[in-house]
Order: structure tokens, then C-alpha cells, then sequence
């Protein structure tokens, strides 16, 4: 016999008593108990509990007697009173404090329109040191008062979740 001969035998000799070690490990391996079916997703949502999240307090503050920064902080609560995320409080407790300042972009013309500024400060209690978290300053018109109130209504929902961890 040839020597490639000889090698190529041998090769198929060691291939078929691996295989046929591995397939008798593989029997006497132990069996894994048999893994629970994934569960199925129900037909019908189940009922939820009430829910149990806290409204974040939200206090408005506005001094200023421009006429379209007046609608806007009227506006303003409005929306905040009606949030089912935040709620309007002047209680001395842990609260967002939007402090508001407006002015008539022009003194010959004040029912066009007002530059405005938002700050958002976090109150632990009336009296002590507040803390600045964020701020905003826009245009409003008459036309777009309601565009500039959502837009604060937006970003005061999202300081409200980025400091939760202030509320609890």
C-alpha cells in the first residue's frame, strides 16, 4: 500500500471512531428538563390598577403686565391645571417653580407681540435656596401663543421626569 493511501485510511478510521464517540457522549450525556412553553400573550389587556404616579407640583410665577405674555401664562396654567402628569400647586412643598418674564417685543405696538423667558428652578420649600435646572427664551405673537405654551408645557413634562429623583 501506498503511503497517501495508508494516511488517508487512517484519517477515516480517526473520523469515524470521533464521530461515533461523540454521538455515544451525547447519549450519555444528562437530559436538560424540558424548558416551559413561552407563554401566551392574552387576548384582552388586563385591568390596571389606579394609578399610583404622583403628579410633579408645578408652580407658575409672572409679574410682568404685557398683554400676549399674559395670555401666554394664563394659557400656561390652564394647560398645567388640566395635566394629568403635573398639577398647579402653591403649597410650601417640593415643587418645579416656573418663574416667567415677558415684555412687549415693541412699546408702540403691545397687544402684537412679547419676547419671553422661562426659567425652571426646583423649590424644596418656601424660604430656602432654589435651584436652576434649565431655561428657554422665544418670541410669541398673538397668532403663536398657543405653539409657545406647548412647547413649555413639553419641556417642563421632560425636566419633570429627568429630576424626578427630586420628588421622592
Amino acid at each position: 500500500m501506498s503511503r497517501t493511501r495508508i494516511c488517508t485510511s487512517v484519517f477515516t478510521i480517526v473520523f469515524v471512531l470521533l464521530s461515533a464517540f461523540a454521538a455515544f457522549a451525547q447519549d450519555a450525556a444528562p437530559q436538560k428538563p424540558a424548558e416551559k412553553p413561552a407563554q401566551a400573550l392574552p387576548d384582552s389587556p388586563k385591568a390596571k390598577a389606579p394609578a399610583t404616579a404622583v403628579k410633579t407640583p408645578v408652580a407658575v410665577e409672572h409679574k410682568n403686565t404685557d398683554v400676549v405674555g399674559t395670555r401666554m401664562v394664563y394659557h400656561l396654567k390652564e394647560l398645567l391645571g388640566r395635566s394629568s402628569l403635573m398639577g398647579l400647586s402653591s403649597k410650601d412643598e417640593k415643587k418645579l417653580v416656573l418663574v416667567v418674564k415677558t415684555r412687549e417685543e415693541f412699546l408702540g405696538r403691545p397687544a402684537v407681540s412679547s419676547i419671553y423667558s422661562v426659567s425652571w428652578l426646583y423649590s424644596a420649600k418656601s424660604g430656602s435656596l432654589r435651584y436652576f435646572l434649565t431655561g428657554v427664551v422665544g418670541i410669541a405673537d398673538a397668532a403663536s401663543v398657543d405653539q409657545a405654551v406647548e412647547a413649555v408645557i413639553t419641556k417642563t413634562s421632560s425636566v419633570a421626569e429627568t429630576y424626578s429623583y427630586l420628588f421622592k
